[in-house]
């Protein structure tokens, strides 16, 4: 099995409106999709995270005809999260079947970045992973931005910790605090750890819901207890 980060570009009409409308907010500043539900009766639900204000995001809910229900929980530190079922559109239908194949598996997060691009992992064989990328209907285009074995994205919270050969052992993680541990999982999620580096502090901040500073600060506690334990090996 191969993984593939991939960039999607959107022409503006194969956009989502939730997105374009995340994208002229300037009280929201990101969301991505965590979780969803395809039940197969024309409606979709979804679970995403937003950095930003819930109420011009639930707002715009209550004023789409295809919402059917949601629930936004309050915000903590500028995160919430919104749980909505809606109906199909033909943008969604679109998205969800360019990715409908063989052995193919979106692994979630999608993230949806503030220039109208999108940001996903792909999962399947080489072959499936391939035609995925080729093959996007008319008004979008990949970018691959890295690929390999799928073995490393198999467990993010673990990734390059516990594998039996990792230079980092079990003993090692285990002194880690359970943030400093989130935050090097978030950290290996995004790239941040890829050569070339693709991921940035400032993901990590946002996907533990904290400044940036305090995302930096554990990453280097981390690395520092990590460090130091395998040189004293």
């Amino acid at each position: 099995m191969r993984y593939a980060r991939v960039r999607i570009r959107h022409d503006p009409g194969t956009r989502h409106p939730m997105h374009a409308f995340e994208m002229a907010h300037d009280r929201i500043e990101r969301a991505e999709l965590r979780y969803w539900n395809a039940v197969l009766d024309g409606t979709n639900a979804f679970v995403f995270r937003v950095v930003g204000d819930p109420e011009p995001f639930r707002a715009k809910l209550e004023a789409r005809e295809s919402t059917i229900d949601y629930a936004l929980t309050p915000a903590t530190n500028g995160v919430f999260h919104c749980c909505v079922r809606d109906e199909a559109t033909p943008a969604d239908e679109s998205y969800i079947a360019a990715f409908a194949r063989g052995t193919l598996v979106v692994v979630p997060p999608i993230r949806f970045n503030p220039d109208g691009t999108t940001d996903l992992t792909l999962v399947g064989t080489a072959a499936d992973v391939a035609a995925a990328v080729e093959d996007l209907p008319e008004g979008l285009s990949a970018t691959v931005r890295s690929v390999g074995p799928y073995e490393r994205y198999a467990d993010p919270a673990t990734a390059g910790l516990m594998e039996p050969d990792a230079a980092v052992s079990a003993e090692q993680a285990a002194a880690l605090t359970k943030r400093q541990r989130a935050a090097v999982a978030a950290a290996v999620e995004h790239g941040y750890y890829d050569s070339p580096r693709a991921g940035a502090v400032s993901d990590v901040a946002d996907e533990l819901g904290v400044s940036t500073g305090t995302a930096a600060e554990h990453l280097r506690k981390a690395e520092a207890t990590v460090m130091g334990r395998l040189v004293n090996r």
